[in-house]
Parts: C-alpha cells; sequence; structure tokens
C-alpha cells in the first residue's frame, strides 16, 4: 500500500473512531435518563447528579456529532445553487462552505480552551457528588478541536480531488 493510502486508511479509522464515540455518548445519555426514569417510578430512588451528567453528555454528544458530520458532510443544508451548478463550480462552493466552517469551528476549539480552563480553576463541581465538571468541558472541547481536524482533512481532500464534491452517496431508493 502506498503512503498516501495508509495516511487515507488511518484518517479514515479517525473518523470512524469519531462516530463511534459520538454514538457511545448518546448511548450513555439514552441509558442514564431511561435508568434515571424507571428507578423514580419504580423504586422511587433518583440517581444523584443525574440531571447535570445528562446536560453535560448532552453537550459532549453534540460537539462530537458536529466532527462527524462535518467532515461527511451529512449537516442540513440547502443545495439550490449547488444542484444547479456544475462540477467545477459545486467544488469551489464546497471548499468556500467548509472553509468558512473552518473559521467558525477553528473559533470555537480556541474559545473553548478558555472554558476548560476557567472551570478547572474555579473547581465548579456538581451538586449532589460534587464531581469536577471540567472533565466533561474538556470532552467536549476535544469533539470541536477533533471537528477542526477532520474539516482541515476534508478541505485537504477537496482541494486535491476534483472528482470529490462531497456529496454523500445516494441510497438505491433515490
Amino acid at each position: 500500500m502506498n503512503p498516501d493510502g495508509q495516511d487515507r486508511g488511518r484518517i479514515d479509522r479517525l473518523i470512524n473512531g469519531t462516530e463511534m464515540a459520538a454514538g457511545i455518548f448518546l448511548a450513555a445519555i439514552t441509558a442514564l435518563i431511561f435508568t434515571s426514569i424507571m428507578l423514580r417510578a419504580f423504586a422511587n430512588v433518583a440517581i444523584p447528579d443525574w440531571y447535570d451528567f445528562s446536560r453535560l453528555l448532552l453537550g459532549v454528544t453534540i460537539f462530537w456529532g458536529i466532527a462527524a458530520t462535518s467532515y461527511r458532510n451529512h449537516h442540513i443544508k440547502v443545495d439550490i445553487v449547488w444542484e444547479l451548478a456544475g462540477p467545477r463550480a459545486r467544488r469551489w462552493i464546497d471548499l468556500f462552505a467548509t472553509s468558512v466552517l473552518l473559521v467558525f469551528l477553528a473559533s470555537f476549539s480556541w474559545m473553548l480552551l478558555f472554558k476548560v480552563q476557567s472551570g478547572f480553576l474555579s473547581g465548579e463541581a456538581t451538586f449532589d457528588l460534587r464531581l469536577p465538571l471540567w472533565p466533561f468541558h474538556l470532552a467536549a472541547a476535544l469533539g470541536v478541536f477533533l471537528a477542526t481536524v477532520l474539516v482541515v482533512i476534508r478541505i485537504a481532500r477537496l482541494w486535491r480531488s476534483a472528482g470529490d464534491t462531497g456529496r454523500p452517496e445516494l441510497s438505491h431508493a433515490e
């Protein structure tokens, strides 16, 4: 396998790992909320800090989901101009739009570093168990940072390959 193919394989594993992590975070939220509701309903027992954990995990899940959807280009979009454009124009539209996304994600990553630092230094913690909040903020910030890295990879792939318009493959039903 050539070096470019090895790099592509590693990057694809990174992308798949990102999607897997987002799915695991979503499963954890679902399990936490379901268990909490069942325990309250049938045993009149509450999981300490379940609400804090669920909202913090939701933030982490959203940011890791942003990483996956930003690279795969599977987010909500309006393609009227893109559909009317030719292949070359589509590539330039994709490059421009992805570059704008990169600027926002890079800024967001930078600002989240300050949020993690602030939470670490302030000692913010959950109400019941007094667990620190900064690890959750760090996990969310890592998701946005990974989104930034994946968008850089997407731009590089769009730049190198004139045939890659970034459009998700159509299913057989379409």
